[in-house]
């Protein structure tokens, strides 16, 4: 009888998660990066606007087109290594520190004392642990967000063990960027163009697809790639895909005449992306996304819409 009673209702309360446009809203990615503007020859040289300038910000980037937007004012000091927690809080790695990054005003904020990590590539899992790679000899890390503290995770040397168990000869890996999806971590090793899987608990690394997979794609003179992010496609709070700046120069033009700061979406399977969107003039430094808080599920909605109708019908009675 109970069930009769809220079938319809709940019936009703599904179509309207399930169709909802809001729901399909793009996830919101934010960059650290740099504007270039082009000086204007007709300008007398010495006189402001002749050469080419360059101003920093935050941007706020659209995973759907990889539209993105400065946030901040011209700014400096930025990090070049991003993660987020769900709270909508900016995290930054800069040199050897956790720092806090207001992405309105482009303003940093020290989060802990300077640590032996030495790194450009950083992210925050979605459980709110930071994690980072360093420079030179490719030590996994963890951060405490609270504490801003960082602590070694397995060995160094782990990221050339793997790529030499992939093929590489004699690999001297170089990782600048770190992101996270799922129960892992990733990096992209800029010696052979290659995406590394992490485990976060152990430290241990493996190739993800072939060796040098990561560079199958060719458009213009490629630049380079910086940071890396998990971006919860979703809305349930985890981390389901793996996106990543990918910066061009000269796709067709004179070489230096043009730089494009590119977003792609990467493949986990095969190391391959498909690029989402390209930017003129601008060039992308880190990346970073905050989870969504999950909505409730339709029977959690139903289950409380449920206890209103039944008081309601036996107030009725």
């Amino acid at each position: 009888m109970t069930w009769s009673i809220l079938r319809p209702f709940c019936m009703v309360v599904a179509f309207a998660i399930v169709f909802d446009p809001v729901a399909a809203s793009a996830a919101k990615l934010y960059a650290s990066g740099q504007l270039l503007i082009p000086g204007d020859p007709a300008i007398p040289p010495g006189q402001p606007g002749h050469d080419d300038s360059r101003e920093n910000y935050i941007f706020e980037i659209d995973s759907d087109t990889g539209d993105a937007t400065p946030v901040s004012p011209v700014t400096t000091g930025l990090p070049g290594a991003l993660g987020a927690t769900v709270d909508g809080t900016l995290w930054g790695w800069a040199g050897s520190t956790l720092q806090i990054v207001d992405p309105i005003t482009g303003m940093t904020t020290p989060a802990g004392p300077m640590t032996a990590f030495s790194a450009t590539g950083f992210d925050v899992t979605t459980d709110g642990v930071g994690y980072g790679i360093t420079l030179g000899d490719d030590q996994l890390f963890s951060v405490d967000l609270n504490t801003g503290v960082a602590t070694s995770v397995g060995s160094a040397g782990a990221v050339n063990v793997a790529l030499e168990a992939a093929g590489a000869v004699d690999p001297d890996a170089f990782i600048i960027s770190m992101g996270s999806v799922g129960d892992s971590l990733y990096g992209i090793d800029l010696d052979t163009n290659s995406l590394v899987e992490f485990d976060p608990l152990t430290g241990a690394a493996s190739v993800v697809g072939a060796l040098g997979a990561v560079d199958g794609v060719g458009a213009g003179i490629f630049s380079g790639y910086a940071g890396l992010t998990g971006v919860d496609e979703n809305e349930d709070g985890q981390y389901e895909s793996l996106f990543g700046v990918v910066n061009f120069i000269n796709p067709g033009g004179p070489i230096g005449s043009v730089r494009l700061g590119g977003i792609a979406r990467f493949d986990l399977t095969d190391s391959s992306w498909d690029l989402v969107g390209l930017n003129e003039n601008v060039i992308f430094f880190g990346l970073a996304s905050p989870p969504a808080i999950p909505e409730p599920s339709t029977i959690a909605l139903c289950g409380l819409s449920g206890v209103y109708l039944l008081s309601w019908r036996r107030k009725g009675t």
